[in-house]
């Protein structure tokens, strides 16, 4: 007999902004771009009318039916795992949620192999999915609540509404989370789609990478950083090493002496780019003893301070060391690009865009650069890049993680 959480589903009725304990997603159409599997064809192709549920028809065949049935699936999976492209942003969402300790796991209707793919070739290093759950594993499909009790008790759940169900099927991923007791997120099929049937969800999103912003309004984010976390102010730092000082006066010989040490709340570098000093920037540079990732005070590299000031030659100069990073968020989830957007230095957003920084990185309140600015022309611009990465961006060529 299953074990239903009733008293899970009681607790859920009282609370009105529950804290986010974890996100559970849906994987074709969610995670992915729904177009790679093509569900037209399946159906087809196991003479399943459209309108029915595949896989519980196929589970009324006989085993050597079932069987056939099943090898048909698998092969069509086996070819849209290798051609995935994942939705916009799904990374950048990922490590946003794992930034903030909130958990992410998946219920899948594709098989375990395919579950286990994704998890290992496509989802970020360094975060985990998990549980993950897929037809193969002893659980009713969605709708069926099951699997999410399961995961309920993986987290050590304390009421439904901790957990928000993400995905493209209001039936299978919104009725899933809803019977549960779940808040859900309901990704649109159509940027013009009506939702005013049941079931219907709590969240609507137009793409994937606006449910961190609709999260940080639908639940308290217990974190650090969260939506209770106190506004996080900080004294303007002052060089106090020798070199530093001599970085923001401009002084190329004092600042290059004994880089190896160099350095009191950041480094010589930073402290150069910060003060504006291009030519010490540039000699600090070019004796590659640098490291121009290298993050400072409250986390910020260089090419954040130079971005947040808008300074053109400091930023340009920055760009052109091979293997810098444009994508390294400070300590308060702040990125070069936010910097750059929030102060509006519509310049400085365009040579970063072309250096090729992230159009999808998120701040601690799930804001991307283009939600960041007041400028509506610097919006344009950045949506106008991801538009046309959107080919490269989303297509990832698996590599398998070490």
């Amino acid at each position: 007999m299953r074990h239903r959480l009733t008293s899970l589903r009681t607790l859920a009725m009282t609370v009105t902004k529950p804290s986010l304990l974890g996100v559970v997603f849906d994987l074709d159409g969610t995670l992915t771009k729904g177009d790679v599997l093509d569900m037209s064809t399946m159906y087809a192709r196991c003479n399943i009318d459209r309108d029915k549920d595949i896989l519980t028809e196929i589970e009324k065949q006989s085993p050597e039916e079932q069987k056939r049935l099943f090898a048909i699936i698998e092969e069509m999976e086996e070819e849209a795992r290798i051609s995935t492209v994942l939705a916009t942003g799904a990374c950048d969402v990922a490590r946003w949620l794992n930034a903030h300790g909130i958990r992410s796991g998946l219920v899948s209707r594709n098989s375990r192999k395919t579950v286990d793919y994704f998890a290992e070739n496509y989802w970020p290093e360094n975060v985990e999915l998990y549980p993950r759950v897929s037809r193969d594993d002893s659980f009713p499909p969605k709708p069926d609540p099951l699997a999410l009790e399961y995961i309920a008790k993986e987290w050590q759940c304390t009421s439904p509404q901790q957990i928000c169900m993400v995905g493209d099927s209001r039936i299978n991923d919104i009725g899933f989370g809803e019977s549960f007791g779940a808040k859900t997120a309901y990704l649109l099929q159509t940027k013009h789609e009506i939702v005013d049937n049941p079931p219907l969800p709590n969240i609507i999103l137009n793409q994937l990478i606006d449910l961190p912003a609709a999260l940080w309004s639908s639940y308290s984010i217990e974190s650090p950083l969260g939506t209770n976390a106190p506004l996080l102010k900080f004294d303007t730092p002052q060089p106090t090493h020798p070199a530093c000082i001599a970085a923001v006066k401009g002084n190329i010989d004092q600042a290059l002496q004994d880089l190896s040490s160099a350095r009191d709340c950041q480094t010589p570098l930073i402290w150069a780019a910060n003060a504006g000093q291009i030519k010490v920037v540039d000699a600090l540079l070019n004796t590659e003893k640098v490291d121009v990732n290298d993050k400072g005070y409250i986390g910020a590299t260089a090419v954040s301070r130079a971005a947040r000031n808008g300074d053109l030659q400091v930023l340009s100069r920055l760009l052109k060391v091979p293997g810098i990073n444009l994508n390294i968020p400070n300590d308060k989830l702040q990125f070069p690009l936010h910097f750059a957007a929030f102060k509006k230095h519509r310049d400085a957003v365009k040579l970063l865009l072309e250096a090729g920084a992230s159009t999808t990185v998120l701040d601690r309140k799930g804001r991307t650069p283009a939600e960041d600015t007041s400028d509506p022309d610097i919006r344009a611009d950045i949506l106008a890049a991801r538009a046309a990465r959107l080919p490269a961006a989303s297509l990832v060529v698996p590599q398998k993680k070490r």
